[in-house]
């Protein structure tokens, strides 16, 4: 039987060989011979059968994995299309909204337009401290834990901000204190304390 079987691989190797144009004599010879071989060592036969089986189903099952590699990337891809058009709609509405404007903002010195209130702290005949107030103050407020820390700025000398504590304490405020900051952040500066005297211990006269 397997006589039989090698015999129509044999012509069936053959006929593919013969309707071969494009085989040269070399490779027919070549192919001659290995049939030979095969004839005599049906064995060594099967086993390059089931290399190429094996060396087909590995690649089968790679090319199954890198489609569904493709596919996923292909989702992916779709994906980030959808969201990079919502993206460039947004944009294009931003650049088409106009730029807000401010119109409340209230520059220093300007009387500002419409009903506005202020608040009165005192009316004093001796207490004068425009020169304070030639460059804008701001009156604001800073979280300190659970506190609320009331500022008055912007002061740009240490001297200049004791004077105003100064004022401001006439006015009955006890606690005003002149403060340091720089680039934004509160400095808490620490008192140094004051060097004590050396006591000089009297000098027992001997008899």
């Amino acid at each position: 039987m397997n006589k039989y079987i090698i015999l129509l691989l044999t012509l069936f190797v053959g006929l593919g060989t013969l309707t071969a144009k494009d085989l040269s004599k070399e490779d027919k010879k070549r192919i001659k011979s290995q049939l030979k071989e095969y004839r005599k060592n049906p064995e060594s036969y099967q086993k390059m059968i089931d290399q190429y089986k094996e060396t087909i189903d590995s690649n089968t099952v790679q090319l199954a994995r890198r489609k569904a590699t493709i596919s996923q990337l292909t989702t992916n891809l779709n994906d980030a299309q959808v969201k990079l058009t919502e993206l460039e709609s947004q944009l294009k509405e931003c650049q088409n909204k106009p730029v807000p404007v401010c119109p409340s903002c209230p520059v220093p010195g300007a009387v500002p337009s419409g009903t506005i209130y202020k608040i009165q702290v005192g009316l004093f005949k001796k207490l004068d401290i425009s020169n304070y107030l030639n460059d804008p103050k701001y009156f604001g407020i800073e979280k300190a834990d659970d506190k609320n820390r009331y500022v008055i700025s912007y002061f740009n000398s240490k001297e200049e901000a004791e004077k105003f504590v100064a004022e401001l304490r006439k006015l009955g405020i006890k606690g005003a204190f002149a403060a340091k900051y720089e680039n934004g952040e509160r400095v808490v500066e620490t008192k140094k304390a004051k060097a004590k005297p050396e006591i000089k211990k009297p000098v027992k006269k001997t008899k």
